[in-house]
């Protein structure tokens, strides 16, 4: 549950509409997000009432003592023990939407969902190398594989090496600009259900809160007029989220991750980025705006929408929602090609960490596809070797 919610019960006689028009009320706190969203997340409907009862609830968050309190805290903590990366400890951080598992992750570290005000970073560009196939079998979702192609070798991965976020080679992705629609909430809230996944990861809204500020990113008022759209557009990145499991006793154990999409500011991003002109304008900051999935790995998905939409406009000046770029990071392949990375590379660690503790590590995948096929619906969950 978001730090900032508690559950509210149903006075007697009240109508739903009254309950959704109660969760907005500023004395009242809305709400848990799956007790919004109910079972749409296995039906996919998309409900006004809900839609409209979410943005609130949003809204609510974005302003509550306890999100006052977390935004005191980042900014009392800017230029506070700052380490070699130039930000500040980790350990430091106030705790938002992080899980139990992503905090005790693998003491004294732990993965965080936030990196400070104050956070300079790089781009690595990465190519994968060689082709990587969508798997039917791999448990990906019916809708991700429609339209879905193969991952080319000589396509760009931008990855962000931010300190708390990036451990080793396990980085956070770069997706590139976007707005964020009013429906968006509900399908991010569909998409990171609680009850999607049987292990425990942050709430839906931990997307929506910048990893530098703690400001929650919130929808376009109206995507008719230029100026709302501006006001409400963010970039999108993939921070890969883990935590370990431990099975049979606790004598066997497995390592998790999952992708979770976060919104960043826009100005804390440009901040951040320590520009590196002679590698491109694509390690710049705004340059690299014209880098995104839609200019690279997602092209040849929506060059035909959009000549549709409007003669003459070129694909890298698409701004697409937030929920629609995510979208894309699975249907153009990049997320397979991302997944087997950190496969491999949590299998060589496993391989070395496992011993040192006394432990198996369980059924051994014969092949990556093997691997991937066993991971539940909806998350990116593998047992390693």
């Amino acid at each position: 549950m978001p730090p900032s919610k508690k559950k509210k019960s149903a006075k007697k006689g009240s109508s739903k509409r009254g309950n959704a028009a109660a969760a907005a009320s500023p004395s009242n706190a809305p709400r848990s997000n799956d007790e919004i969203i109910g079972n749409t997340w296995r039906t996919g409907v998309m409900k006004k009432q809900v839609i409209r009862e979410l943005n609130e609830a949003l809204a609510y968050e974005a302003t509550s003592d306890k999100r006052k309190e977390i935004l005191d805290k980042i900014i009392s903590l800017d230029g506070v023990s700052v380490g070699e990366t130039g930000a500040t400890d980790a350990s430091l951080m106030p705790l938002t939407y992080e899980s139990e598992p992503m905090i005790n992750y693998a003491p004294p570290k732990r993965f965080m969902l936030t990196v400070g005000k104050t956070a300079p970073f790089y781009i690595d560009k990465k190519f994968h190398g060689r082709p990587v196939n969508m798997l039917a079998d791999a448990g990906y979702d019916g809708d991700i594989l429609e339209g879905a192609k193969r991952w080319r070798g000589n396509e760009p991965t931008y990855h962000l090496m931010l300190p708390n976020l990036s451990m080793g080679n396990k980085c956070t992705i770069y997706l590139g600009e976007c707005y964020l629609d009013k429906e968006d909430p509900l399908l991010f809230a569909q998409a990171f259900a609680k009850g999607i996944s049987s292990f425990d990861w942050p709430d839906s809204f931990a997307i929506h809160q910048c990893p530098f500020c703690c400001k929650m990113a919130q929808p376009c008022k109206d995507k008719s007029k230029k100026e709302s759209i501006e006001e409400a557009s963010y970039i999108m990145i993939i921070q890969n989220i883990m935590q370990f499991m431990f099975s049979g006793g606790r004598k066997s154990i497995q390592k998790i991750h999952r992708g979770l999409p976060r919104l960043c500011c826009k100005d804390c991003f440009g901040k951040n980025l320590i520009p590196e002109p002679g590698k491109g304008d694509d390690h710049t900051y705004p340059g690299i705006l014209q880098h995104g999935i839609f200019s690279n790995a997602a092209k040849s998905l929506v060059s035909k929408q959009v000549e549709k939409v409007s003669e003459g406009k070129t694909v890298e000046k698409v701004r697409p929602s937030a929920y629609s770029l995510f979208g894309m990071y699975k249907k153009c392949g990049m997320i397979a090609a991302v997944d087997e990375v950190i496969y491999i590379n949590q299998k060589a660690e496993m391989e070395m960490i496992a011993p040192m503790l006394g432990l198996s590590i369980g059924k051994k995948p014969t092949s990556i596809k093997e691997a991937m096929a066993e991971k539940a619906e909806g998350e990116r969950c593998h047992e390693v070797d």
